[in-house]
């Protein structure tokens, strides 16, 4: 941590210039405002610097703030992302051990990184200095969220990450979201989804706080007020996002208080929080490399948090926790080639359906809900549509379909290459526990209660009313013959189950990697898999059944197969190159969707 009154070198423009190069692997630099930075003072003195000096990579002096994008391949990539703002006290930017290399850590366990170079808090450059770090940060958080489906983003698993005074910017962030600190361009939410705190200054309060930090931010005699807003542990409510934490014991910048307050008020509100308390470290170690102790092990329990609270590890069977792939079988064969290369891009020059935001009244539920809805291209309430229901899997949102794996984009392909007839989509939050005003439930008291939010309550949920809301609001055909049924993952076990029990409702259904909630196979429904034979037999247009053989659920999915087969219901079974991930569930998208409505 430096504070004003230490002493700096100051290096040269174009020596920053080469200085970032050196430092950044980072495949795209976004600038925040584009030149029309909210309360800004022009100061042609006020020059953008990096130096070394002191033994910490710092940056100070920013004017123009920006975001260093660090992407993961598609791959590897679990759709989650993590701003990362650096610590220095308000002073300066920890632009290297608390930024780049921070990233790249994230980028080795599948999260999409940024690093927020915000301005720090100067009144020389900025009408209202202890907002400036603020309103880059919420600045930075909508833009990630409104670009979320361009780079691979679930826009339901934004986090914000903060060492030292960038963790006092990170609480910020996440308990004055909605403090309406400049003009957004529209209603995209500035709220992370959860929140890594390490070593973080919580608290403005004179007897824990870091007094660089307070004085950089608010000035040397703020007022009690002041001191108040911008002590987070104060303004922590049940709106507040999950986090982890840790802190050193022994770290004489920033006292271990500021974590201790801040959790107890999370505890207080029943939200979700971890802290790590270690005996030794001190302060500004960022990934602990350089260190022996036990603190340099936090990274392992971070990882482990994500995992457990359902932000990484559900793409890839080496985080997936999906187990080993069985032996294959004479039958476990592809049924089709693959797509072709680029199927599921974003193309210049094909025209786009356009997604929409649709709340619903479930009387089922006595709650409202939420899901998505993709129209086609040129669409008109003069035509009929027929619909598509795309269920996404465990731990994930309405979102997963749109903005993992692009189903959008090969809907608008398909049809621009005249391979299928325009279709709506529908994308439902399939656990019911989610709701408008609940959207981030527990999802360890879902693991504890059984997923019952998967069960047949969501069943009851999209037959009763998802269903007839979509019917009453979108020009679609209301026979099953128009109707498809489809899911990825636990998504794929509900479709199964539901279109299998439903027949007169579904002509088409498909299970992409299906996760077991199919009754006899390990699942969720007190109801067989094919409760009328005849009806599976003679009146469905196409079951489809798809896995890749390097998932570790495919044992299910095989398992389901001999059974269709066994009872001689007609089915497709294809069986590709893949693992348990998007490029999978994509695939079956583009065959499937040709196979039907037929």
């Amino acid at each position: 941590m430096r504070n004003s009154g230490f002493k700096q070198t100051i290096v040269a423009l174009s020596c920053l210039i080469a200085t970032i190069g050196n430092l950044s692997g980072q495949s795209q630099v976004i600038d925040l405002w584009n030149g029309n930075v909210p309360g800004a003072i022009r100061n042609d003195k006020y020059k953008q610097t990096v130096d070394s000096a002191d033994n910490w990579i710092k940056m100070r002096f920013v004017t123009d703030p920006t975001l260093d994008l660090y992407p993961v391949t598609a791959q590897k990539s679990t759709g989650t992302a993590v701003i990362i703002c650096p610590g220095g006290g308000y002073w300066g930017l920890a632009i290297a051990h608390e930024g780049e290399q921070v990233a790249k850590w994230l980028n080795s366990i599948g999260v999409t990184a940024f690093v927020l170079k915000y301005r720090l808090p100067d009144s020389s450059i900025m009408e209202n200095k202890s907002i400036g770090p603020m309103q880059d940060g919420q600045k930075a958080i909508r833009i990630v969220r409104r670009h979320a489906k361009e780079w691979g983003i679930n826009p339901d698993k934004i986090g914000i990450m903060g060492f030292s005074a960038g963790g006092h910017l990170a609480s910020t962030l996440s308990t004055h979201f909605n403090e309406k600190v400049y003009q957004p361009e529209d209603s995209t939410s500035a709220r992370p989804d959860f929140s890594l705190l390490i070593y973080p200054v919580i608290s403005m309060d004179s007897s824990i706080t870091h007094w660089g930090s307070r004085v950089n931010l608010l000035g040397s005699s703020p007022s009690q007020e002041l001191v108040k807003h911008f002590s987070n542990a104060l303004q922590v409510t049940d709106k507040t996002p999950q986090a982890f934490m840790i802190h050193s014991m022994d770290d004489g910048t920033v006292p271990v208080e500021n974590s201790i307050e801040y959790a107890l008020a999370m505890k207080k509100h029943n939200i979700p929080c971890e802290l790590h308390i270690y005996e030794h470290g001190g302060h500004g170690y960022g990934l602990g490399k350089r260190n022996s102790g036990t603190e340099s092990s936090w990274t392992k329990a971070c990882e482990k948090w994500l995992q457990v609270r359902g932000f990484i590890g559900e793409k890839g069977e080496s985080k997936g926790g999906l187990g080993k792939p069985t032996e294959l079988g004479s039958d476990d064969k592809p049924a089709f080639n693959d797509p072709p290369a680029g199927f599921r891009k974003k193309r210049d020059n094909v025209p786009h359906g356009i997604i929409t935001t649709d709340q619903y009244d479930s009387k089922t539920l006595s709650t409202r809900r939420e899901m998505l809805v993709y129209t086609p291209p040129g669409y008109s309430p003069d035509k009929k549509y027929p619909v598509i229901y795309l269920l996404h899997g465990l731990n994930s949102g309405a979102g997963q379909w749109p903005y993992w794996v692009h189903a959008d984009y090969v809907i608008d392909n398909l049809i621009a290459e005249g391979k299928i007839k325009p279709v709506i989509m529908v994308f439902p939050n399939c656990n019911t526990n989610v709701t408008v005003t609940n959207p981030k439930p527990d999802e360890q008291e879902d693991r504890k209660g059984g997923y019952k939010g998967y069960g047949i309550s969501f069943e009851n949920d999209l037959l009763k009313d998802i269903i007839p809301y979509v019917e009453s609001h979108y020009s679609v055909y209301t026979d099953r013959k128009h109707r498809t049924l489809a899911g990825l993952s636990m998504g794929g076990g509900q479709s199964l189950n539901i279109g299998l029990s439903h027949i007169n409702t579904f002509a088409f259904v498909g299970g992409f990697s299906s996760a077991p909630n199919t009754n006899e196979f390990g699942g969720l429904s007190e109801t067989k898999l094919l409760p009328d034979l005849e009806a599976a037999r003679k009146k469905l247009k196409l079951l489809w059944l798809g896995c890749g053989n390097k998932d570790g659920l495919i044992s299910v999915s095989q398992r389901v197969h001999q059974h269709l087969k066994k009872q001689e219901v007609p089915h497709i079974w294809h069986v590709d190159g893949n693992a348990h991930d998007d490029t999978e569930w994509a695939n079956n998208l583009y065959l499937f969707v040709q196979h039907i409505f037929k």
